[in-house]
């Protein structure tokens, strides 16, 4: 059966972007200096220090311009120092993004635990029934704050050769 011209497509941009995977990083090629002699007069890579040192997470260690961690079966070229801090990045993100997808699922089942057990509670009392009934709308507020998503921001740390 013949390919549809969104197969054709599809396959194209696959095959481009694994030549753009293979090729690297286009500034590797004119940059002079290695990433971990830059790092150290970086005016944020003291912040950065302390802010992984604050949540009790060790600052890795830019000494030589290596990348240990580098695996060939990736299909990426090796491109030491700054390749494992780009790399770094990638895995920050994905443990905050995971971290906050547990924080809020704690927290959506914390919520519904309390509106279940106001709800259960007796609520003879007119005083104590407006009480568990502001008490859920509260509640209800949080639980559709954890609805929503949040968005930061920041700056292009990846390159290609493409505009």
């Amino acid at each position: 059966m013949a390919k549809t011209a969104a197969e054709y497509q599809r396959a194209y941009r696959e095959r481009k972007a694994e030549l753009a995977k293979q090729a690297g990083d286009p500034t590797d090629k004119i940059a002079k200096q290695p990433f971990n002699e830059y790092l150290p007069s970086d005016r944020n890579w003291p912040v950065i220090e302390e802010v992984l040192d604050y949540v009790g997470i060790t600052p890795p260690a830019f000494d030589a311009d290596d990348d240990e961690q580098w695996r060939e079966e990736w299909g990426e070229p090796y491109r030491a120092s700054i390749g494992r801090a780009e790399r770094m990045v990638g895995a920050f993100l994905d443990a905050a993004s995971g971290l906050a997808d547990a924080i809020n699922r704690y927290k959506r089942k914390e919520i519904e635990r309390a509106i279940a057990d106001l709800e259960a509670a007796d609520m003879t009392a007119p005083a104590v029934k407006k009480k568990a009934l502001a008490e859920i709308v509260r509640l209800n507020r949080m639980r559709d704050q954890l609805d929503k998503q949040v968005r930061w921001s920041l700056p292009q740390w990846k390159t290609t050769g493409e505009n």
